[in-house]
């Protein structure tokens, strides 16, 4: 009899320790599967982060199929014109079909009329645009004068010796573009020379 409960006693230490076993191994499956999915979870997320960052990181293109439109922006210069179309395009949504090109202003000394070399700079970043687009919009040229720090010529009031610089001035840059191959159709001057302000002289490039 004692034999016997020595052997009962035996066997269910056995057992105790066999089912402690079993418990622990189940506990360390289950700290392994979801210590697993965690990592799964991390990775999954991670991936979303480095997608979204991809797609934030897009930044708008010209193609034919973007339509340009005015802008209230206007940069005068050639190197600041290209930090504002940089701008503009910062903010212009990925994919969109529409983008508002900033105006390109044209600087003159006073009574000169002929186009310098940051001019011809400023209006080819300008062009460059155009030309990326669908070329479907209308240039337009408005020319500010307010020049005449000299006496105008004899019978010629100092209001209109202005507008003949302006007119000149317009007509050079209309000529600059045709040189350039744009249309006829696609270049329109401000019918009135307009008067800047303070003794401004320049030429307003932009998408009509």
């Amino acid at each position: 009899m004692k034999l016997y409960n020595i052997i009962k006693v035996a066997a269910l230490a056995a057992l105790v320790v066999v089912g402690a076993t079993s418990c622990q191994s189940k506990k360390k499956k289950a700290a392994e599967e979801a210590a697993k999915a965690a990592a799964e979870e991390a990775a999954r997320q991670k991936a979303a982060e480095e997608e979204a960052a991809k797609l934030a990181a897009r930044t708008f293109e010209l193609s034919e199929d973007v339509t340009l439109e005015a802008s209230e922006t206007v940069a005068e210069g050639a190197e600041a014109y290209r930090q504002a179309l940089e701008e503009a395009k910062k903010g212009t949504a990925f994919g969109s079909t529409s983008f508002a090109v900033p105006t390109a202003g044209l600087l003159y000394a006073d009574e000169q009329c002929g186009l310098s070399a940051d001019a011809k700079e400023t209006l080819q970043e300008f062009l460059n645009v155009w030309c990326a687009s669908d070329k479907k919009s209308v240039i337009l040229i408005e020319a500010y004068s307010n020049d005449g720090t000299k006496a105008a010529p004899e019978g010629c009031s100092k209001a209109d010796y202005n507008a003949a610089i302006a007119v000149e001035r317009a007509n050079l840059v209309k000529a600059w573009l045709f040189a350039k191959q744009v249309p006829a159709r696609n270049v329109k001057v401000a019918q009135n020379p307009r008067k800047a302000d303070g003794d401004q002289k320049r030429v307003n490039v932009s998408i009509q």
